[in-house]
């Protein structure tokens, strides 16, 4: 059931894709700062969608890089806490040591 959910999905994308191709197939001059090109209409939308996505991707790059670092640093700190303690453990405890030999014996 999930396989056909996406496949609708994907022809529903390509249909819409189809029609806007078909119905804006007008040719426009993109003008920009070093470039001046005339294009059919569905070809600028598409490139201005992907130059969009690319930017989006970018500006949200850093926060994922950012908690991934911090994931690392916190586990190594954790790592580091857990062999203190493990280390912690495995001490005799200096009361019961002392107070063993200084008991009155009867």
């Amino acid at each position: 059931m999930k396989g056909w959910g996406s496949l609708a999905f994907a022809a529903l994308v390509a249909a819409l894709v189809i029609f806007v191709v078909v119905s804006n197939s007008d040719r426009v001059t993109v003008v920009l700062p070093f470039i001046k090109q005339s294009m059919p209409l569905w070809g600028a939308l598409v490139t201005a969608a992907s130059f969009g996505a690319a930017a989006a991707g970018l500006v949200l790059v850093w926060p994922v890089i950012r908690l991934n670092l911090q994931s690392r640093r916190q586990s190594k700190r954790i790592a580091e806490l857990e062999q203190e303690i493990h280390g912690l453990r495995t001490l005799p405890i200096a009361g019961d040591a002392a107070g063993a030999s200084s008991a009155p014996k009867a």
